[in-house]
């Protein structure tokens, strides 16, 4: 690493992000200092930050502000955000002129479209680069009729999400055999009768547009990515067992396709990349303009991920390991922590 301590800045991250953080400051134990801000108290984040600031609650070009005013109080050299990149990254050059170099995947026309889900879809349609799950823009009960039906004419069930969206917030599986009765007794938060949607759509003028798309049946990968301005640089595949356990395999066909889907965005340092199999085939599901909530898992193959985009962006030459730990189950455990309030 260069000569000097360097301050790394953390913007509203995930909650899992000082996993990845401790591993990184084991192979950097004193060139660096982490500041973290997020939107609320968090002792794990607090206890793995050299600094830590509650953030305000705005958005847009305010965050941005708060944004440039932490990294110039604080003489922040690097910045890895993750909250509200798609308006960061048309203010580069004011980070660039505070001597912030930040960990921006790609350039403002690359955010707007990989966080459109639909735009994605339209862009790669027909590029035999990825699979393309049918979806549609809902807007009326009209659009979700002739979605619905195209959808299930082809054999496939029919599920709804946002177009922009984080995770797996606002994704409900349309259930075409259940009553608004049985969702009484029956329904999760991932599930939502037929008839309760025709029943919104029917009673409602002004809905905000989402997607309808088909229901992918198989089994569902997380790419962890790294990548230098289109080139892959390495990407370990996780596959979602269940809701507790992930096995970390190597593909060689999801590895393809990150490769080509890196190129074809031109995308660089760390993202991800989710996609789903459908009748035996890898359909893509998004492309996420940031590093992943669960990468700390990837590094268990000895990819130090953070580490490396760190070098990267510092313009230093990186090395991925020789040898990658493939093949391992990872097995999530809950930990609580209890806190005696004073009344």
């Amino acid at each position: 690493m260069s000569s000097g301590i360097q301050t790394i800045y953390f913007n509203r991250c995930f909650s899992s992000t000082p996993k990845i953080i401790q591993r990184f400051l084991t192979s950097n134990p004193s060139n660096f200092k982490i500041y973290i801000s997020h939107v609320c108290p968090n002792n794990d984040l607090q206890e793995v930050a050299d600094y830590f600031e509650v953030e305000p609650s705005v958005n847009g070009r305010d965050y941005v502000d708060y944004c440039l005013d932490f990294c110039f109080k604080h003489g922040v050299n690097l910045f890895v955000p993750r909250y509200n990149v798609t308006t960061l990254i048309e203010y580069k050059e004011q980070f660039d002129r505070l001597g912030v170099k930040v960990m921006f995947v790609g350039d403002s026309e690359t955010y707007q479209l990989l966080d459109n889900k639909l735009k994605t879809y339209e862009a790669l349609e027909g590029a035999n680069l990825v699979a393309i799950p049918k979806a549609f823009r809902i807007e009326n009960i009209k659009d979700f009729e002739n979605a619905y039906n195209l959808i299930t004419r082809i054999g496939s069930s029919v599920c709804l999400k946002p177009i922009s969206g984080i995770g797996g917030d606002g994704f409900k599986r349309i259930l075409d055999d259940m009553t608004e009765i049985d969702e009484l007794n029956k329904t999760t938060n991932s599930t939502i009768s037929l008839a309760r949607i025709n029943r919104i759509l029917e009673h409602s003028n002004i809905v905000e547009p989402f997607m309808v798309m088909e229901y992918l049946e198989g089994d569902e990968y997380s790419i962890d990515c790294l990548g230098n301005n289109g080139e892959l640089v390495v990407a370990v595949p996780r596959k979602k067992a269940d809701l507790y356990r992930q096995t970390i395999e190597y593909r060689e066909d999801l590895i393809a396709i990150a490769q080509r889907l890196t190129k074809e965005f031109s995308l660089s340092y760390l993202y991800n990349i989710q996609v789903k199999y459908h009748k035996g085939v890898a359909h893509l599901i998004e492309i996420n303009t940031r590093m992943s909530a669960g990468i700390h898992k990837s590094c268990f193959t000895g990819v130090n991920f953070l580490d490396l985009a760190i070098k990267q962006l510092m313009g230093e030459s990186i090395k991925t390991p020789d040898t990658i730990d493939w093949s391992l189950q990872i097995r999530t455990i809950e930990n609580y922590e209890l806190t005696h309030i004073n009344m």
